[in-house]
């Protein structure tokens, strides 16, 4: 008991190879913008960063936003920063809008 799957990674590992994301970094096509708030209790930071730095070793198109002391759901500044480049990374991909800087690599700070 007490695991999402069922089993144990020790008596089904398979199980877990299957449902990993990060098992399936080679089959991504999509560009994938993952926001993370780096104080979340309910999902580890650390998930993301693993999951963001296979995608990016595998040459996949693939930003992290990470805030820093937000929890699982970003307020105030940082949901309005999320929202604004969510939608510009949006409208590059769907609309053929030119690259923000801080898709290209740009620091932005505040």
């Amino acid at each position: 008991a007490g695991f999402g799957i069922g089993q144990t990674p020790w008596t089904a590992p398979h199980l877990y190879v299957e449902s990993s994301p990060v098992f399936g970094i080679g089959r991504v096509t999509t560009p994938l913008l993952i926001m993370h708030g780096n104080a979340d209790t309910a999902v580890p930071f650390e998930q993301s960063i693993e999951f963001f730095t296979g995608l990016r070793r595998a040459g996949k198109p693939a930003w992290l936003l990470e805030y820093p002391g937000a929890g699982h759901v970003l307020t105030d500044i940082q949901a309005r920063d999320f929202t604004i480049r969510m939608r510009a990374f949006f409208d590059h991909y769907l609309q053929n809008k030119p690259k923000p800087g801080w898709m290209s690599g740009e620091t932005i700070t505040y």
